[in-house]
């Protein structure tokens, strides 16, 4: 059974692809007579989909920026390469998971980077989710509810993240079946609908509405594919 990502999931797939599509975007205005590796433009512009907020994080010199940023593209460049080489049969599926896990990537930038830069990776890596899904909620709450005041907006989006971005670092990685998951988030979204309308009143609860509506209408689409999958 093919598993398909619970909802959140496929808003952060969503924002990071139509970025990446902006950057490639980008360099397809190249001025003319310009020439390059394509494979390795599209994994300079896949590392700086992922790490760039996490490059431009770092307290140290332009110059150790680069050297760092270099060493996670050159991993994305493997990652491509070992993608065609397993599309070709000259590499196996152990070789291509083992090189575009997680655990592969650290262990290349572990040595080069010192103690505190790597414990710098290690937050950026496990707060990545839920600052991508903090930053899609702020971005559809402006364009969906905009009648919202400020305050508001900010209770909105502190009690669905309470709510919803909990855990989702596990559920991402987990076993649980792809349907139980979308009725753990529904369940997570009444609940927080239940505490926004306890502090919003009647006006600011209906703008509030629309944005709820949205993300239930989500989660009622992915739970069906789920299921048509099962």
């Amino acid at each position: 059974m093919r598993r398909l990502l619970p909802f959140p999931g496929l808003i952060l797939l969503f924002c990071l692809l139509l970025l990446l599509s902006q950057l490639v975007q980008a360099q397809g205005n190249r001025p003319p007579g310009y020439s390059g590796n394509l494979e390795e433009q599209t994994a300079q512009m896949q590392a700086k989909v992922r790490y760039g907020s996490f490059i431009d994080s770092l307290e140290v010199s332009t110059e150790r920026r680069a050297e760092i940023d270099s060493a996670i593209i050159a991993v994305f460049i493997e990652r491509a390469r070992a993608s065609r080489d397993r599309s070709s049969g000259r590499a196996s599926s152990v070789d291509l998971e083992e090189i575009t896990s997680a655990t592969y990537l650290r262990e290349q930038l572990a040595a080069i980077m010192n103690a505190e830069e790597v414990a710098s990776f290690d937050h950026y890596e496990a707060t990545f989710q839920q600052r991508q899904l903090r930053n899609n909620f702020t971005l559809q709450l402006s364009r969906v509810a905009g009648g919202l005041t400020e305050a508001n907006r900010e209770i909105v989006l502190e009690v669905l993240m309470h709510h919803m971005g909990a855990d989702q670092e596990q559920v991402q990685t987990s076993n649980r079946d792809a349907v139980d998951e979308s009725q753990r988030q529904l369940q997570a979204l009444m609940n927080a609908r239940m505490e926004i309308a306890g502090q919003l009143d009647d006006a600011q609860l209906q703008e509030a509405e629309k944005f709820l509506g949205q993300i239930l209408s989500g989660l009622l689409t992915a739970q069906s594919m789920n299921e048509t999958e099962q």
